[in-house]
């Protein structure tokens, strides 16, 4: 190439020639399957497996405790109505003014 030829002559001159590859459409859509795997639910879920299966414990571990606190809370809340209840039946005071409440 001269310095003194345009660039459209070269343009037109131009041409190229990529060797033949029997292979090629093969590998496109081997490609286009790979990302449609990824892409897919269980695709993300296989690429993901030790992130979501961590975030999963951990959701579940919350959810344990947090189901285990209030149970407690539950247990308690009766266990402190149950004993009222239960010195209330004994108290002879309070089952007096109770009697003389239902005149």
């Amino acid at each position: 190439m001269k310095l003194s030829e345009s660039l459209g002559e070269v343009l037109r001159i131009w041409r190229v020639a990529p060797p033949r590859d029997p292979n090629f459409r093969a590998a496109v859509w081997q490609r286009i399957e790979a990302v449609r795997r990824e892409t897919s639910w269980s695709g993300f879920v296989r690429t993901r497996a030790a992130a979501l299966t961590a975030a999963t414990i951990m959701v579940v571990a919350l959810s344990g405790w947090t189901g285990h606190a209030v149970a407690r809370s539950h247990v308690r809340a009766d266990r402190d109505r149950l004993a009222a209840t239960y010195i209330a039946g004994l108290d002879v005071r309070v089952q007096a003014g109770l009697k003389g409440s239902d005149r």
